[in-house]
């Protein structure tokens, strides 16, 4: 084997590995995003957690 194979071969790979971390980052689930929001448990309308109040029917949420 010459240098230069045992190089492109090691590139190849990097490339490879750097390919399959960038793919995994972007299929991580937002967990982060979920728990800004909670349900009413009076209408059940999906309201954010810093409203004190549910925008549909007006019952407290806290």
């Amino acid at each position: 084997m010459s240098p230069t194979s045992i190089f492109v071969g090691l590139l190849i790979a990097l490339f490879a590995i750097l390919l399959v971390y960038k793919t995994r980052s972007r299929l991580k689930p937002q967990i982060a995003g979920f728990g800004s929001q909670r349900m009413c448990p009076s209408c059940g309308l999906i309201t954010s957690r810093l409203k004190e109040r549910c925008l549909e029917c007006g019952k407290s949420l806290l």
